[in-house]
């Protein structure tokens, strides 16, 4: 009897030691949770005061099936005045919601819902600079963040002229960071309460054994 039992401590040491390891890698690995990213596509070649621009944005679902998605948009409200915007390939209808401060909610939905990556949203300024020069003109951002990235400032860029130029005049194409995501999240707090409890089990068990 005094053997069998050694053997069944001894089995149940080593599943429990296997279960923290797991679990402890699992911990210094948190598992992301796949998250629906957005790339911003400036026009290209030389912008003209007076013209109508269109920027692209990019979606990528992470084999993710979405019915609906939103990503906001500010612009630099200095150099920009937004017009429209329109669906790419991947959801039937986008609305806009303009708000304060030059920022868009754009908001893509379809009743089949689209997995895989392509155009979300094509969107339309008219350039209403007034001054010549390369500057930053628009930033993607998370509606659903506590903390979304603030709109570019509306102060003069160094190096940017202050004279006004003439009717026709080129502006330099768009400096801007490119990429946005949509609610990033992690497994770690989950994993990390499983293994205090198994932990603390554990010493228990190994304790009495």
């Amino acid at each position: 009897m005094m053997k069998t039992g050694g053997y069944m401590n001894k089995y149940i040491k080593e599943l429990l030691t296997t279960t923290l390891i797991f679990l402890l890698m699992l911990i210094i690995i948190p598992t992301s949770v796949l998250a629906t990213t957005y790339d911003l596509i400036a026009p290209s070649g030389q912008l003209v005061r007076g013209q109508n621009v269109q920027f692209t944005i990019n979606i990528n679902t992470e084999d993710k099936s979405l019915a609906s998605s939103a990503i906001g948009m500010t612009y630099d409200t200095q150099y920009l005045e937004y017009v429209s915007v329109s669906p790419g390939n991947t959801f039937t209808t986008v609305s806009t919601d303009v708000q304060a401060g030059g920022k868009l909610i754009i908001t893509g939905s379809s009743t089949t819902p689209y997995s895989g990556s392509g155009v979300f949203a094509y969107v339309t300024f008219k350039l209403i600079a007034t001054s010549s020069g390369s500057t930053q003109l628009c930033v993607l951002f998370n509606p659903t963040s506590s903390t979304p990235t603030p709109a570019p400032t509306s102060t003069p860029v160094p190096g940017v002229p202050t004279s006004t130029p003439a009717p026709g005049e080129t502006i330099a194409p768009t400096s801007l960071p490119k990429t946005g995501e949509s609610a990033p999240m992690t497994k770690g707090i989950l994993f990390g309460s499983s293994l205090f409890i198994l932990a603390t089990a554990g010493f228990f068990i190994f304790k009495r054994i």
